[in-house]
């Protein structure tokens, strides 16, 4: 499914024309049917104003994994096959942080005297990564926790109420606080 047919579904189920869509936007209902068509992929900016009016959390990292060549290497994919209400997402979250915790000394076992890929032996690599892969679970649960939150609130607010705390924090260089406001 490309990203119009996701927008036009769930602009049906909303309830919303598109001329309402469109008016929100600042676009013409004929843009709108060309992106529902997939005639024409929305801009970024689009896809945020549509994702927040429509209250459609996922269609950001979707857009990023289907049309920005760094979301298509970095961005996980969606969690379709588990429930994804908030409540049910903390319980798979709290599991994966146990797994990920219990791998955490060995990690740092391997680690030590490491300072580079070249100074692990093939096998101490590759216990490595399978630690790491806990982590990388942990992340893709928060993920996918952030695009449920977004049913009940704007996760972007979040996000940058907690890159202020990183900064108040001393976590940035004062070069980088810039950054961190945008």
């Amino acid at each position: 499914m490309h990203i119009g047919t996701a927008i036009e579904r769930v602009r049906k189920e909303r309830k919303v024309t598109r001329t309402e869509l469109g008016r929100k936007v600042g676009l013409s209902p004929r843009t709108i049917e060309s992106y529902e068509t997939g005639k024409q992929v929305p801009p970024p900016d689009v896809v945020m104003i549509i994702s927040k009016y429509l209250r459609i959390p996922w269609l950001t990292q979707e857009y990023c994994k289907r049309h920005c060549a760094i979301g298509q290497k970095y961005s996980y994919v969606m969690l379709t096959g588990v429930n994804l209400d908030p409540a049910s997402i903390m319980l798979k979250l709290i599991s994966e942080m146990k797994e990920a915790e219990a791998v955490l000394h060995r990690m740092l076992e391997i680690l030590v005297n490491k300072n580079g890929r070249e100074d692990f032996l093939p096998a101490e690599w590759d216990e490595f990564i399978e630690c790491l892969h806990e982590f990388l679970d942990v992340e893709h649960n928060i993920e996918t926790l952030k695009i449920s939150l977004g049913e009940w609130c704007d996760v972007s607010e979040l996000i940058q109420q907690h890159n202020n705390k990183c900064w108040q924090k001393g976590y940035l260089r004062k070069n980088e606080a810039a950054l961190a406001a945008y």
